[in-house]
């Protein structure tokens, strides 16, 4: 998983029994993860790493799988990012994210505190464009605020 955050996809996806690699930059977000995944017991099936998206310390293909919810467009250099997500995954790459009517939700959600939300340097459309032209099998599922993009290597 690229982008743990606070932990709610790694909760979900080693809750499923499914044993995982988690990364982020965010030392605070990490800990409260681990919090969370030791509460839940489930702090043997997922190990969180502190890691820059852009430079991933694992070798080509492997991940049979990579996930990325709600990260792209936090991410400083999105292109770098979806590189290294295709270098290292061997089949699927699943990237959700919030699409322009989540955006807008969440900046007047930030907004009551005083913040601002990161706006997306690439749009889901832009990352669509670009696993396609890589040469992945890409299909495209929307909802009212988010967009999943499911891309397969070799179809």
């Amino acid at each position: 998983e690229v982008g743990t955050g606070k932990g709610h996809m790694t909760m979900a996806l080693a809750g499923r029994g499914l044993k995982l690699i988690s990364i982020d930059l965010d030392k605070r977000a990490q800990h409260i993860a681990k919090i969370g995944l030791k509460a839940a017991k489930l702090d043997k099936l997922a190990a969180l790493k502190i890691m820059n998206a852009e430079k991933l310390f694992y070798p080509d293909n492997y991940f049979d799988s990579v996930i990325s919810v709600n990260f792209i467009h936090h991410a400083l250099h999105p292109v770098r990012c979806i590189k290294e997500m295709l270098r290292v995954v061997k089949d699927k790459l699943i990237i959700a994210d919030i699409n322009k009517r989540g955006q807008r939700i969440m900046e007047k959600v930030h907004a009551l505190d005083g913040h601002s939300h990161a706006a997306s340097k690439m749009p889901l459309a832009d990352v669509k464009g670009y696993l396609k032209k890589a040469g992945l099998a890409v299909k495209v599922y929307r909802d009212v605020c988010q967009t999943v993009i499911i891309a397969r290597k070799g179809e």
